[in-house]
């Protein structure tokens, strides 16, 4: 990757982390997302799951995307989180045919990359036009930098680390 797309890259993880942050403090959890075209940001959302479950940043930032451009196929965009994006969030990345995916933690327990590969998986481009082809994807972009938002909260299963943390303790 170059200098140049990785600074672009380290940029907008760094407002999808101000994204998290506003979710925080609006009482939702820390999760941000955005949506470029050619370099620019054409939607941002903040987590909503307080008033919807399936309300995920990607999610909303999804379908803000599709409303604005006016098409299903975003193909030409990339996808922005602090957080991978979970399985439900990465089948709808494959239905839209996001063209590069960037983010900053790793979700080792519900990820749809490191845990259930959804975003690589090859098998499903064969079932087009439904789904499109694996995007670009690009993981821990400022990985130390997002983990401090989740500090703040009882959200230690993210980030690359999460597997060998001693909090594995489950108050059921």
């Amino acid at each position: 990757m170059n200098l140049e797309m990785q600074q672009q890259d380290e940029k907008f993880i760094r407002r999808c982390i101000e994204l998290s942050e506003e979710a925080l403090k609006n009482r939702d959890k820390p999760f941000g997302s955005l949506i470029t075209e050619n370099g620019n940001i054409i939607v941002e959302a903040s987590n909503d799951s307080e008033n919807r479950v399936s309300n995920h940043a990607e999610i909303i930032a999804l379908n803000k995307a599709h409303q604005m451009l006016g098409t299903s196929t975003l193909a030409a965009c990339t996808l922005y989180s602090n957080c991978e994006p979970c399985p439900m969030c990465s089948f709808m990345i494959r239905e839209f045919k996001i063209k590069r995916v960037v983010f900053a933690l790793s979700s080792l327990y519900m990820g749809g990359y490191s845990k259930w590969n959804i975003l690589e998986d090859v098998e499903l481009s064969q079932f087009k036009p439904f789904f499109g082809n694996p995007p670009e994807v690009v993981p821990n972009v400022l990985e130390d930098e997002a983990k401090r938002v989740f500090d703040k909260t009882p959200l230690w299963m993210f980030g690359s680390k999460a597997k060998n943390t001693e909090h594995l303790k489950f108050n059921l």
